[in-house]
């Protein structure tokens, strides 16, 4: 396989540059689209609670090792989600420490209505897109990934 070299770097040609703005889009779009759905939820909070979904009552530190950000700002946002009353922190049993995150009833209700916003973002971004070139972005995503662990 032959790797391609470029003597100068032009910043819209980076990878990095189209993935940061392309993720960038993606995530005005989906705040965009619960805006206009009348939910007060940001992209940041969706990762939350789409990880809530799949496992419920998490620890912070498990929450922000799943989506990838540092504790500080993960205890703020969910300090926030907390007085939006999308999620509860709820100690655990043998070490007051720790803190588990549990979705609140109202959450649990929107799930359906965020996740039809989320794959109706999804499908406005891969618009145009076969579905095997898409198979192929992605998996080219996840080996970027991985590289870069």
């Amino acid at each position: 396989m032959k790797i391609i070299v470029k003597e100068h770097y032009r910043l819209d040609d980076s990878i990095g540059y189209k993935l940061f703005h392309a993720s960038r889009l993606m995530n005005n779009r989906l705040n965009q689209n619960f805006r206009q759905n009348n939910f007060s939820i940001t992209y940041e909070q969706w990762q939350v609670l789409s990880r809530l979904f799949e496992e419920d009552g998490q620890t912070q530190n498990q929450i922000a090792i799943n989506i990838e950000r540092d504790q500080a700002s993960i205890s703020r946002l969910i300090d926030n989600m907390i007085k939006n009353e999308l999620v509860k922190r709820v100690p655990n049993e043998n070490d007051r420490r720790i803190k588990h995150i549990y979705l609140t009833e109202e959450s649990i209700e929107l799930k359906d209505k965020l996740n039809e916003l989320a794959l109706k973002t999804i499908s406005q971004a891969t618009e145009k897109i076969n579905e095997e070139d898409l198979e192929t972005c992605l998996r080219i995503l996840d080996q970027i990934r991985e590289n870069l662990k």
